[in-house]
C-alpha cells in the first residue's frame, strides 16, 4: 500500500514540476493539428480542372 501512495506522489510531482512543458506541448500540437486540419479543407475546395493552354498553329 505504501508503494501505490509513494507512486502516486511522484506522479503529482512530476506534473506539477513539467506542467509548463505539458501544455506547451499540447497547445503546439493543437494549432498544428488545426492549421494541418484548415489548409487540407481549403484545397479541397479550390481544386478545380486545369486550366489547358494548347498551341496555335501559325
Amino acid at each position: 500500500m505504501q508503494n501505490y501512495k509513494s507512486k502516486i506522489k511522484n506522479t503529482r510531482e512530476w506534473l506539477e514540476n513539467n506542467l509548463r512543458t505539458i501544455i506547451l506541448f499540447f497547445l503546439i500540437f493543437l494549432v498544428s493539428s488545426i492549421s494541418f486540419g484548415l489548409g487540407y479543407l481549403v484545397n479541397r475546395e479550390f481544386t478545380h480542372t486545369p486550366i489547358i493552354i494548347e498551341k496555335t498553329c501559325n
